[in-house]
């Protein structure tokens, strides 16, 4: 029996065996879509040459508004998922709209004022990210990868910020690796999310 200073942790909690199918199904893919969609935004900007501070802030405006609606739709359309999830997810894709929508439409910043607000934008929106994370994985004994996603997004965030001054070569090839970094991370946790939930329910 729950404690009542258990149940509202548990209400935003993503228990697969607590879910249904469906359910269990829409995480999977957004999951999956967020990692893969990290992975190749990671991968142009470590391999696309020329690349400028413009165009690291429209691929992370991009990829913060993609992101932006796919919690969305989740959050919106899955049925059977925890209330205080589908709350939290939709606060979180609210962020990530905004910082997507400012990095797009800021593009144009002068230099140095461009990496300072890619690096606030950035920086907040992966801490952001990373407790989401760990606030979904709870105690549960197959949360290892939702844990280290969490971690590492965390600890990516406050890098960035903690860091006065970025050049921009340093910021293309950090971002870029931390965004192929989670990106894998994100698509074990596809993989592993519910997977045991599933097998029993076949």
């Amino acid at each position: 029996m729950s404690t009542p200073t258990e149940e509202p942790i548990d209400a935003l909690q993503l228990a697969a065996e607590r879910l249904t199918t469906s359910a269990i199904k829409v995480v999977r893919s957004l999951l999956a879509f967020t990692g893969i969609v990290a992975v190749a935004m990671g991968i142009i900007l470590l391999v696309w040459p020329g690349k400028t501070m413009k165009v690291v802030a429209v691929l992370m405006g991009v990829y913060f508004l993609v992101i932006a609606v796919m919690r969305l739709w989740a959050g919106i359309t899955a049925k059977g998922l925890p209330a205080g999830w589908r709350i939290l997810d939709l606060f979180m894709a609210l962020l990530l709209l905004l910082g997507g929508v400012f990095m797009v439409r800021n593009s144009a910043l002068a230099g140095a004022t461009l990496v300072l607000a890619i690096v606030i934008v950035v920086g907040v929106l992966w801490i952001f990210e990373g407790v989401l994370a760990l606030v979904e994985s709870g105690k549960h004994p197959n949360s290892g990868w939702s844990i280290a996603f969490g971690l590492l997004s965390i600890l990516a965030g406050i890098i960035v910020i903690a860091t006065p001054s970025w050049s921009a070569a340093a910021l293309f090839v950090f971002t870029g690796v931390m965004l192929v970094i989670t990106g894998i991370t994100a698509i074990f946790r596809a993989v592993r999310f519910g997977k045991e939930a599933l097998a029993a329910l076949d």
